[in-house]
């Protein structure tokens, strides 16, 4: 598979200390991915690709009914034991084929050879957006002229307090794109900055002209303050920047 799809591979939001919070790898049902449990995302039980170390939103790739609020028990420093939700959306488009899950095959994972912090059970699949518009998507946007196409992940739960937010954006195969990353803490989104998801493997058309073919993989960092409603983070690539190729 060959998508034009922006990756939010994995995300750490925290109080405190990185013990005390909330891990998540989002897994497919690709390349060996398992058969999502029906109804429960965050069930890792056929999650192949599952980081030990992190919770699982396992999720099969453009199935609209899969993609459903997934319940996570975990501990913040500041603010104890708590359940906190996990919801993707893609609210400006309703066509399911834009709902990507995707996980690359040993090809591709064999380049992230310099994993870092970031193993390549994280980075081999993922969630993310396909904004081409003959798959549904709005076609290219490069932050001012165009329509975007966007994901948003939405978190409730959350004990009012001060988070960090941490979430990988690397693919193993070729797809590569800046974005722009806007928060809502219950007043309405507010961009919180921007980043870049990079590649490892060599080729693609377009071609990044920046293989990362050892890692580490990228990673956006925020921070936001709950007031105890739900907080929701938007992800908006920057899709054919380069041309209106695949791989951007």
């Amino acid at each position: 598979m060959k998508n034009l799809a922006y990756t939010a591979t994995a995300l750490l939001v925290s109080v405190g200390s990185a013990s005390a919070s909330l891990w998540v790898d989002f897994n497919s049902n690709q390349s060996g991915g398992g058969a999502p449990v029906s109804g429960n995302p965050a069930d890792a039980t056929n999650a192949a690709h599952n980081d030990s170390a992190y919770q699982s939103y396992h999720a099969a790739h453009e199935n609209a009914a899969g993609f459903v609020t997934a319940t996570y028990s975990t501990s913040f420093a500041n603010t104890g034991a708590t359940s906190v939700t996990l919801t993707p959306s893609w609210s400006n488009t309703t066509d399911r084929r834009v709902q990507q899950s995707i996980s690359r095959g040993n090809n591709n994972n064999d380049q992230y050879t310099n994993p870092g912090s970031y193993s390549v059970e994280l980075v081999r699949d993922w969630i993310g957006v396909d904004a081409r518009a003959n798959n549904g998507g709005n076609g290219n946007f490069d932050g001012t002229t165009g329509t975007s196409t966007f994901i948003e992940l939405t978190l409730g739960g959350l004990p009012a307090a001060n988070y960090n937010w941490i979430s990988i954006h690397h693919d193993t195969e070729t797809v590569f794109t800046n974005f722009n990353v806007y928060v809502d803490t219950g007043s309405g989104f507010a961009l919180a900055g921007s980043g870049y998801q990079a590649d490892s493997s060599a080729g693609g058309n377009p071609n990044s002209g920046d293989n990362r073919t050892d890692g580490p993989a990228n990673t956006f960092n925020t921070t936001f303050t709950s007031t105890g409603g739900d907080v929701a983070l938007r992800f908006e690539p920057l899709s054919g920047e380069l041309g209106n190729a695949v791989h951007n």
